[in-house]
This record gives structure tokens, C-alpha cells and sequence, in this order.
């Protein structure tokens, strides 16, 4: 006689991690009940304000997830916060399996001297602004005509990609047009992107560098500090990427200068009360040691264990983990929260595939016991009152959808909302 299944499934974040491994188990267990909480009245997280504004082709894979909540197959049950409108402890009470599926979202921030100076901007501020994250909904950082951008990550080139697009570049994307005519009025002059690493072993994608040369008005150097080796051929790819981008006949008075320095070691940044110069420890040679800038922006990755990030359970030690998604009985882990704050989503899609198979394996193998149907617990169903009539479903949802693109200009997808509790009232009104 096989294993009883589970009935209930509570997955806690609705970026793409938690709407995969969502599929993944109902593809196998066609009669579970799978609830996806967020904390915000809309769903996808991480797509929908964390992808570039100007990337909606990577935005696009929403579609899928719209069609698995449409068919009620998955439910949505947004604005529930897990640790403030209900506890870890009392899902685990009502459910027979908890995903948790959160992701991290804080910026590592720079350590060297004078890091805290007024003028320093975490990378993830500027992307909130620009893709509308309400809940907090925070202002566009003020950005200098001479900007220096430390990391050489996929997020380093959207900092630079946003620092050299014109409004014309936008068309057809869900930016912001109150932030980012705020940047445009006074963009940046001159671009200084700093990466430790050689363009060889840098952490940038290939079609995300390619990507740069079709914006005109800028003009493009780098310094390298050690070519790829002969048996490296993605290096050698990223590196005739840069090399194109060198070649690119830019106007004889571009709009802006960008400055790519691989290699290159911060030591220290210095100004009085706000940034004035960034000094560095090792470049290639030739390179100066001390850089102009009036803004520093950080994109060096998130944090993988910040004291109250995941406030619903700080009892739990979140050390990223390739082996297993397994925290506790009935209690697992996806995505960001499993592996660290690494891989873009396709990387989060394998990992959400493999957590499902060690789920399905754990129930068959009977290492994780389920309570034989009509015995245990009773999902959602069993969540007080108040919090139910709270939630907001994927039709409420759908009416902040449709809110949003009647109200897009001419040249946008849509027009978010910006407040939290403006999305509440279209839903439940």
C-alpha cells in the first residue's frame, strides 16, 4: 500500500522559486491543495521587481504561473505576511508540507573606509525604485554626474544599462516614469565600472554585455589585468564581447563615457561629508589609483544570513546548502533561501525540480509521514476568518493587473501601482 500524500501544501513567497516548485509538485500530486503566501497584494516577486524594468522578455515567464493560478490548480493568497498576521508554527499546525521560498533581498554592502558616506548606493535601492516595490516604496537615491559601479555581475551591467539609456529605450517596459524622468533630467556624464575579477572569470553574461553595444550615444573602454587562458573559452567570449564594445563607433561627443577596470581593488573612499574620490589598492597597469565620482554604486550581491531578514524564522540557520532543501520534518527550502543569493531564474527552476523530487522521495520512501485523508489537517481552509477575508486571491489580483495596464501611457506595458494599500483597495473593492 503506497504512502499517504499530502494534501496541503503552504509555499511561503511567490517569486519564480516558489511558483516552480509549486508546479513541480502538482504536476505529481494532482489533488493537493497548494496555497502560495506573499507578503505583498501582487504575485512573482523576484520577475516582477526584480528583473530590469527594460527586460520584460525575462518578465514574460509569469505567463506560465498565470495559467496554473487561473486554473485553480495553485492559490494565491497574497498580503499575508508569515511572522506578523500569522506564525511559522501555526502553518505548520494546519498544512503538511511548508516550502519556504522568501529569497533574500538585502545588498551586501561595501566594508572598506569611507563606505558609509552620503553618496553611496546600494544597487537594489535603484531597482526598487525603478520597478515600483511598494511596501516599502522607497525614492530614487540621488545619482551624480560621475558614477563608479563596483562589481562586474549581471546586476553591475543593468546599473550601467540604466546609467546610459535614454527615455526612447524604454518603450514597450513597465519602468517607473516618475524615477526615471527624475535620473534623466540629470543622468550620468562618466561611468567607472570596477570588477575584481579579469573579464575571463568576471560573473557577467555574455549576451548581457553584447547587450550594451545597441544603445547608441556611448562610448566604451575597459582595462583587463589577465587575458583567458587557451582552454577558457567563455572567458575568451566575454572577452570579444568587451572588445566589440571598444570598437563601436560612438559619437565624437558621447552622451557618456563608460570605463570597465577588471582587476581592479578598492581600498578606500574619501570626501568630506559625501563621496569625492574612490581609491583603489591594485588595477592594471597604467590604471589610476584614484577615481572621480560623486556616486558610488554597490553591486557586489545580497547577504546570506542578515540578522531579522526572515524575521518568520530566526530560529532557523539559513547557511545556503547545494545537498539539500530539508530544514525540519514537513519543512523545506528553495531558491535563494537554499542555495544563497546565487543564479539567475533558470538556476532557481533546477534547484525548485530538484527540492520537488526530494519532497516526492521523502513521502514515498516514508521518511516524511503523511496523515491518512480526512484525519489531519485542513489547509487554508482552517485559517482564521479575518485572515482569509485579508488575503488577496489571483482574481483579486487580476484586478490590479487590469488597473495597471489601462492606466500605462502610450509606450509602456503597464503603469504599477505604488502603494500597497492603494493595490487593497482595487482588490477587495
Amino acid at each position: 500500500m503506497s504512502n499517504p500524500t499530502p494534501k496541503h501544501i503552504a509555499i511561503i513567497g511567490c517569486g519564480p522559486s516558489g511558483c516552480f516548485v509549486a508546479q513541480s509538485l502538482q504536476r505529481v500530486w494532482k489533488d493537493a491543495e497548494i496555497t502560495i503566501f506573499d507578503r505583498l497584494a501582487v504575485p512573482y516577486g523576484l520577475i516582477r521587481y526584480g528583473v530590469a524594468a527594460d527586460h520584460q522578455h525575462t518578465k514574460a515567464i509569469t505567463r506560465q504561473f498565470d495559467r496554473a493560478f487561473a486554473s485553480g490548480a495553485i492559490r494565491f493568497a497574497g498580503n499575508i505576511e508569515v511572522g506578523t498576521d500569522i506564525s511559522l508554527e501555526a502553518l505548520r499546525e494546519h498544512f503538511d508540507l511548508v516550502i519556504l521560498a522568501s529569497g533574500r533581498w538585502r545588498d551586501r554592502a561595501l566594508t572598506i573606509p569611507g563606505s558609509r558616506l552620503e553618496g553611496i548606493v546600494p544597487s537594489g535601492d535603484i531597482i526598487n525604485a525603478l520597478n515600483t516595490v511598494p511596501r516599502p516604496n522607497l525614492p530614487l537615491p540621488e545619482i551624480g554626474e560621475r558614477v563608479v559601479v563596483v562589481g562586474g555581475g549581471n546586476v553591475a551591467i543593468d546599473m550601467v544599462r540604466f546609467l546610459v539609456k535614454t527615455a526612447d529605450d524604454y518603450v514597450g517596459s513597465d519602468v517607473s516614469p516618475e524615477v526615471l524622468n527624475q535620473y534623466l533630467k540629470s543622468p550620468a556624464k562618466s561611468v567607472t565600472v570596477l570588477s575584481r575579477s579579469p573579464i575571463a572569470s568576471a560573473k557577467s553574461d555574455v549576451a548581457m554585455v553584447k547587450e550594451l553595444g545597441k544603445i547608441p550615444g556611448v562610448r566604451y573602454t575597459f582595462a583587463n589585468s589577465s587575458p583567458a587562458t587557451e582552454d577558457n573559452t567563455l572567458g575568451r567570449k566575454r572577452e570579444d564581447a568587451f572588445a566589440a564594445l571598444a570598437e563601436l563607433d560612438a559619437t565624437e561627443e558621447p552622451r557618456v563615457q563608460v570605463h570597465f577596470v577588471f582587476g581592479a581593488v578598492p581600498s578606500k573612499i574619501t570626501g568630506t561629508d559625501s563621496v569625492s574620490e574612490m581609491h583603489l589598492a591594485a588595477a592594471p597597469a597604467g590604471e589610476s589609483s584614484v577615481i572621480p565620482a560623486d556616486t558610488v554604486i554597490s553591486a557586489i550581491g545580497f547577504d546570506v544570513n542578515v540578522p531579522g531578514h526572515s524575521h518568520y524564522a530566526e530560529e532557523i540557520d539559513f547557511t545556503p546548502s547545494e545537498s539539500t532543501g530539508k530544514i525540519d520534518t514537513a519543512l523545506y527550502r528553495v531558491g535563494w533561501l537554499k542555495r544563497g543569493p546565487v543564479g539567475a531564474i533558470p538556476a532557481n527552476r533546477a534547484d525548485s525540480n530538484e527540492v520537488a523530487k526530494e519532497i516526492i522521495g521523502d513521502v514515498e520512501s516514508g521518511v516524511l509521514s503523511i496523515a491518512a485523508a480526512g484525519s489531519g489537517k485542513r489547509g487554508f481552509d482552517a485559517l482564521p476568518e479575518a485572515l482569509r477575508e485579508q488575503s488577496v486571491s489571483f482574481e483579486q489580483w487580476q484586478k490590479i493587473d487590469e488597473a495597471e495596464t489601462a492606466a500605462a501611457g502610450p509606450d509602456r506595458i503597464r503603469q504599477k501601482i505604488t502603494h500597497h494599500e492603494d493595490m487593497l483597495a482595487i482588490a477587495h473593492g
